[in-house]
C-alpha cells in the first residue's frame, strides 16, 4: 500500500559506474535535491540540466557525469519520490496492526498528511504534466498508481470480504481518484484559494463515520 504490483518502477540510481563511495553517493542525493527543487519552483519547462547544476554547484560536465541526460535525471528524481511516498505510508498502514479499520484509516490519514504539504502537491501536478509528455514518466505513474490502488484493494478486502474483484477494483479506484482530485485543492497551487474552509476536518468526521459502527460488509 502503494506498491509496485505491474511493472517496475525506474531506477533511482545514477550511471553504473558512478557513486561507489560515500562524496559520490551524496553528490548524487544534492543532485535530485536540486532537481527536485527545480520541478517544484521552475516548473517542467525550467528542469533543464543546466539548471539543476547551478543549483546542485557542479558544472554540467560533472552532473553528465552521474546522470548524462536530464531524461535520466527525471527518471531517478521521480523513482525516488515515488519509493519514498510508498513507504512513508507502508510504515503509517503497518502502525495499524491487524485491524483491518485502523489499517485503512492510517492509510488514508498519511495520504491525507502527504497532501498538506503544498511541495508534495506541487511535484505531483509537476509530474502529471510531465506524463503527458513523456512515456516513460506516464509508465511509472502508470505503476506507482497500479500499486496505490492494489493497496487499497487488499485493505477494502479485509474490510468487505463479500465484494467480488470487480467491485473491489472500482471501488479502490474511487478511493484513489477522490484523493488524488482532492490534491487540487489542498496543496500550494492556485485552486487551493477555491478550496472550502474546513475541508480537513470534515474529510476526518466522514472518514470516522464511515469507518465506526457500520458492519464490515458495507463499509466504504
Amino acid at each position: 500500500m502503494p506498491r509496485a504490483t505491474r511493472g517496475k518502477l525506474p531506477s533511482s540510481k545514477p550511471r553504473e559506474g558512478t557513486a561507489v563511495h560515500a562524496k559520490g553517493t551524496e553528490r548524487v542525493a544534492s543532485i535530485l535535491d536540486a532537481a527536485t527543487d527545480t520541478l517544484v519552483e521552475e516548473g517542467h519547462s525550467g528542469l533543464t540540466l543546466r539548471r539543476v547544476a547551478q543549483r546542485a554547484g557542479l558544472s554540467v560536465g560533472n552532473l553528465q557525469y552521474y546522470f548524462p541526460a536530464k531524461q535520466d535525471v527525471v527518471r531517478a528524481l521521480l523513482a525516488r519520490y515515488l519509493e519514498a511516498a510508498s513507504q512513508r505510508v507502508l510504515a503509517r498502514v503497518e502502525e495499524g496492526g491487524r485491524s483491518p479499520v485502523e489499517r485503512l484509516r492510517r492509510a488514508l490519514e498519511a495520504l491525507l498528511e502527504d497532501q498538506e504539504s503544498p511541495r508534495h502537491c506541487q511535484l505531483f501536478a509537476e509530474l502529471w504534466a510531465l506524463a503527458a509528455r513523456d512515456e516513460m514518466v506516464a509508465d511509472a505513474l502508470a505503476v506507482f498508481y497500479a500499486g496505490y490502488r492494489a493497496g487499497i484493494v487488499e485493505l477494502l478486502r479485509e474490510l468487505a470480504p463479500g465484494l467480488g474483484p470487480s467491485q473491489l477494483e472500482r471501488r479502490a479506484a474511487l478511493v484513489v481518484a477522490f484523493l488524488e482530485g482532492l490534491s487540487l485543492f489542498m496543496g500550494g497551487g492556485a485552486l487551493r484559494r477555491a478550496s472550502v474552509p474546513g475541508l480537513e476536518q470534515e474529510l476526518h468526521a466522514v472518514l470516522e463515520e464511515a469507518l465506526e459502527g457500520v458492519p464490515t460488509t458495507a463499509r466504504l
